[in-house]
């Protein structure tokens, strides 16, 4: 049995929306992240960052093997983000104001090593993270879902 991944996956307001009307039931990344979505194995857990709401607003689990599809499904006008994933969600909020904000857990995320510098953190389409920040972020939609 393959130990378990954890990742967090940076997106936009609008394409979130999008994840939450599919239930989050596809994960796609563009083509500068193909080489690592193909590492991922099912029961890997992904974790979504939502850019401009500085929020966590769902977790999912791989639920496939990775496969290329050219459908549109996202927004970005510059990339259809065809390396993709089936998967199924264990917390989706679909209410942007009840979402896990960065702030409120960053004291003990370990990836966010300065502060004042949380930002640069986030940044990127694609992340993989320790178990433990993991963990500290599913504890959060615990409580709060």
């Amino acid at each position: 049995m393959n130990k378990k991944s954890y990742y967090m996956i940076t997106t936009s307001v609008d394409d979130f929306k999008i994840d939450i009307k599919n239930k989050i039931s596809i994960i796609g990344l563009p083509d500068r992240n193909e080489k690592s979505i193909r590492k991922f194995n099912i029961g890997d857990k992904i974790i979504f960052y939502i850019s401009k709401l500085y929020a966590f607003g769902g977790i999912a689990e791989v639920v496939s093997q990775y496969f290329y599809d050219r459908k549109k499904i996202w927004t970005d006008p510059y990339d259809l983000w065809p390396h993709r994933v089936f998967a199924k969600p264990i917390y989706l909020i679909d209410d942007f104001t009840k979402m896990i904000f960065v702030k409120d857990i960053w004291d003990e995320l370990e990836f966010i090593k300065k502060k004042k510098k949380w930002g640069v953190y986030v940044q990127g389409s694609f992340k993989r993270l320790s178990e433990h920040d993991f963990e500290v972020v599913l504890r959060s939609f615990k409580k709060n879902t």
